[in-house]
């Protein structure tokens, strides 16, 4: 059986405070502005949130991932250490995340989240990545090796912070690879 390569997916949203910040892109709301009749104040305008624009586009994403590759790639989206969805293919569709992200909320400008909670994140991805999805479950490992791929939509201060990041993941990675191979229900 040809499996693609990497048919895993997991989507890491940062929610920090910097997320709450406003994107300065409009959103159209008010009909009445576009018509120019005396004595008709416009509205003010709403900008959409970082946070809107990322969720904007995992979503823009998985729909166009589902729509090439029904059923056959999957997506998890990880917020803080919880996941939004989980590999089985019930769970496989858009309205499922979108429902969760609107139990999630928004991020807070007040909130106290920093890199510390986006390692939390990233270390969660990666155990996602070693659950096992349906298929392979029925499958042995060497028909569908367990590989695949983790998006992370953040906001870097530096290289050094970038470096750091990348860093962690490749320790995580490693530890839990070992965790792995003696186990029987995670895979590396």
């Amino acid at each position: 059986m040809t499996y693609p390569i990497e048919h895993k997916t997991v989507f890491v949203l940062d929610r920090s405070p910097h997320f709450a910040k406003s994107c300065k892109e409009s959103i159209e709301y008010d009909a009445l502005s576009k018509v120019k009749a005396p004595g008709v104040i416009p509205a003010a305008p709403i900008t959409k949130s970082l946070w809107t624009c990322n969720v904007e586009t995992m979503v823009e994403y998985m729909r166009i991932v589902y729509d090439i590759f029904p059923g056959t790639r999957l997506i998890q989206v990880v917020v803080g250490e919880q996941s939004l969805n989980s590999w089985s293919n019930k769970e496989q569709n858009i309205q499922q995340v979108m429902l969760a992200l609107g139990h999630v909320g928004p991020p807070s400008v007040c909130s106290k989240e920093d890199d510390y909670d986006l390692l939390h994140s990233l270390s969660h991805a990666i155990e996602a990545l070693c659950e096992q999805t349906e298929l392979q479950q029925q499958y042995s490992p060497d028909d569908i090796q367990n590989r695949g791929r983790i998006i992370c939509l953040t906001s870097a201060r530096s290289e050094a912070q970038i470096r750091m990041f990348e860093e962690y993941v490749q320790d995580a990675m490693n530890q839990h690879n070992k965790l792995a191979s003696g186990s029987d229900t995670f895979c590396g």
